[in-house]
């Protein structure tokens, strides 16, 4: 009996050093390798897919007559350029005459603001542009209110009004870009 029992460990031997050679064990690590960077060369695939894939869903903010973004961008830009002309308020010498200068720029973004009124088409592409309007003029308030801080408080911030959990330029911004108008965003000369 115990010469059976000798005779089997002799023949397990073999297929114990089998099952531990260094080759057995690199193929199995290539198959594994292979098998993950299938499976995230197939998830960033699906995510691709979903996000340019034919079954995205347009932007909400997006006006379908495009007559408007193209008026709206020629118009932003004009006021930009109005303000472009103007010193840098950053650069002022003294808080005082900072203010001057972003009271200055809000007047030319107002009045942009009243021509865009004018030119904002009809049903739902007028509502969602005369939101995104009302957006801008409240961002011109915190505006008006920083220059009137930087009066009393050389040190004062400008203070950007909440929506929806989010500061206002965000939707601002969102919508023109969206709309293809990057003259419209928010304007980086305070």
């Amino acid at each position: 009996m115990l010469a059976l029992a000798d005779e089997a460990v002799a023949m397990s031997a073999p297929l114990l050093e089998r099952a531990e050679s260094p080759a057995r064990r690199s193929r199995l690590g290539r198959v594994i390798v292979a098998i993950l960077v299938v499976g995230m060369v197939s998830m960033w695939g699906y995510i691709v897919y979903l996000a340019f894939g034919p079954g995205r869903q347009p932007s909400p903010d997006r006006v379908h007559d495009p007559a408007f973004a193209v008026a709206a961008e020629a118009r932003c830009r004009a006021a930009l350029a109005e303000v472009g002309k103007l010193p840098p308020a950053s650069a002022s010498p003294t808080a005082a005459a900072r203010a001057d200068v972003i009271e200055q720029a809000n007047g030319y973004f107002d009045a942009m603001l009243d021509g865009l009124a004018r030119i904002a088409p009809s049903g739902d592409d007028g509502r969602i542009a005369r939101e995104w309007i009302a957006d801008w003029r409240t961002y011109l308030g915190d505006r008006a209110a920083y220059a009137v801080a930087l009066r009393t408080d050389p040190k004062a911030d400008l203070l950007v009004s909440a929506k929806d959990h989010s500061q206002i330029t965000d939707y601002i911004d969102a919508f023109a870009g969206d709309n293809r108008m990057p003259a419209c965003a928010t304007p980086l000369d305070v």
